[in-house]
């Protein structure tokens, strides 16, 4: 069986996603250079029906802090997000408190600039697991931050 070969008569960059995430820049005919994307990721729990941050979570805020700190070129994205329980527009309002509860603690209690944080809530859209019972329900209370 022939190959398939495919000629660019012109080249535009083009990037594709790959397994795993990854992605490879076309640079020429045949030719594909991998491109690294890279976040590092933690993610803070949250109590049924709150957007106080607990103990464990202000653990997670000061490892995410030493790495801001660390890496000052570095941007938060901050992702809230809740159980299915609630309204859908209670949830929303929800997952953008527990989000934000993470920016003060990043901005006002750290001093991370608050152009290097940026926050997105989703309610109970996009769930970490999808579940109908409280158990599993518990893994969608978070705020995912990927710090890229």
């Amino acid at each position: 069986m022939p190959g398939l070969r495919i000629t660019f008569a012109a080249l535009t960059l083009v990037a594709v996603l790959g397994p795993l995430g990854g992605c490879a820049q076309m640079t020429g005919p045949g030719q594909v250079k991998p491109i690294l994307l890279s976040a590092v990721w933690f993610q803070i729990s949250f109590p049924s029906d709150s957007a106080a941050v607990g103990e464990d979570g202000q653990k997670v805020i000061t490892e995410i802090i030493t790495y801001l700190q660390a890496n000052p070129g570095s941007m938060a994205t901050l992702i809230g997000h809740t159980d299915k329980y609630g309204s859908p527009d209670y949830n929303v309002r929800l997952s953008h408190l527990r989000a934000d509860a993470v920016r003060d603690a990043l901005v006002y209690a750290a001093a991370i600039p608050a152009d290097r944080v940026e926050v997105r809530w989703t309610g109970e859209r996009n769930p970490e697991l999808a579940t109908n019972d409280e158990v599993g329900a518990a893994s969608n209370r978070v705020v995912d931050v990927a710090i890229h």
